[in-house]
């Protein structure tokens, strides 16, 4: 059976994942991370390539990974996905034609990215028309043939690029499918960006890719209160953000609790928009229930307050509780260790469920 690598590039590391796919369960085989310094990836884009190199080398020898068949995960303003309904065709006619469909949606050059189509569903206009549902995939075709390089620079040989948004979401609901018929939302907090998705009947049917994650809370409170990048990334995690209402109080802690609340007010109304937008333009949906991953989601209270606001169901991405993974005996990790990487876990192991077939 065969063993796949998928390879999440983050803000603050680089992630992977080696996952035996085949008949049954994936089994879960090895999982490693190296930190990034701050600037390494900005907006999902790797900007310092040697040192992207250098981590990506060093992952590799840590986590004794293969060298073959990696998939790596993309997630930047790059990358555009739009849904757009179709007189009714054929995949080959639909290929053959998807630059010439896409192209009023695309705000980049289609000669300039890579295109690629999730097909949604059939439908019939008033008039009898037959009509199609496809959701368009767009990336930079620079973009991703510089993140195929940065692999190829270490020996490792990419597989295929995929949208992370989809690895979390084939991770989180497995590979043959059982989601919930009513839609899902996943919220995935990265360090510099966030994704929103919504899943229908196993399918993604929207994503937005928000420019607003971990690292500005951060960034916040190093320019309001003076603070390093390191004194600040260490008390985000020790005060977190107020869970409802603004949070009063005239110490440090409390000035720290206010700035990171602020921060999280504007990302939560960034998200309720992207789900009121993909609600409004299907009728009669609603949410109910926000699955929500990420290192960014491990700020305190961001969660909870994050729930009260959508007033939905939130709870984490729980990827091994379900038992989705077989978890192989030598993956040289702990329970307690596996649990504390599920939130970010998801999309390497995702990455490496998809299938060449």
């Amino acid at each position: 059976m065969p063993i796949n690598v998928g390879l999440d590039i983050g803000t603050s590391a680089v992630r992977a994942a080696v996952v035996q796919v085949g008949k049954g369960k994936p089994t879960l085989k090895g999982f490693g991370q190296v930190a990034l310094p701050p600037g390494t990836v900005v907006g999902g884009e790797i900007l310092d390539e040697g040192v992207m190199k250098d981590a990506l080398s060093q992952l590799w020898k840590t986590a004794k990974l293969p060298k073959k068949r990696v998939v790596v995960g993309i997630a930047n303003q790059k990358v555009i996905v739009r849904r757009i309904d179709l007189p009714y065709m054929s995949d080959e006619e639909l290929r053959e034609s998807l630059p010439f469909q896409a192209q009023e949606y695309i705000p980049m050059p289609v000669e300039e990215v890579t295109l690629d189509y999730v097909p949604l569903e059939e439908f019939t206009t008033p008039d009898g028309e037959p009509m199609m549902s496809i959701l368009a995939v767009a990336a930079q075709r620079t973009m991703t043939q510089d993140v195929i390089r940065m692999v190829d620079s270490v020996g490792a040989k990419v597989m295929a690029v995929d949208l992370q948004a989809f690895a979390l979401v084939r991770a989180a609901f497995g590979i043959e499918s059982e989601a919930e018929k009513d839609p899902v939302a996943f919220v995935d907090i990265g360090g510099s960006i966030t994704q929103v998705t919504v899943v229908k009947d196993g399918t993604v049917r929207f994503l937005r890719i928000l420019p607003l994650g971990g690292e500005d809370f951060s960034t916040a409170l190093a320019d309001e209160m003076g603070l390093s990048h390191e004194q600040a990334d260490q008390l985000k995690r020790r005060v977190g953000v107020a869970i409802e209402g603004d949070p009063s109080g005239s110490d440090s802690e409390d000035e720290a609790r206010r700035v990171l609340t602020r921060t999280a007010v504007q990302l939560i109304d960034d998200v309720r928009g992207s789900i009121e937008y993909y609600l409004s333009q299907s009728s009669g949906e609603s949410v109910g229930t926000v699955l929500i991953a990420g290192n960014g989601a491990r700020l305190p209270h961001l969660a909870n307050r994050l729930g009260r606001s959508l007033g939905v169901e939130i709870a984490p991405v729980k990827m091994l509780d379900e038992s989705r993974f077989i978890i192989s005996p030598k993956i040289g990790l702990s329970e307690t260790e596996l649990q504390t990487a599920q939130p970010v876990l998801a999309v390497p192991a995702g990455l490496a469920l998809w299938n060449d077939k």
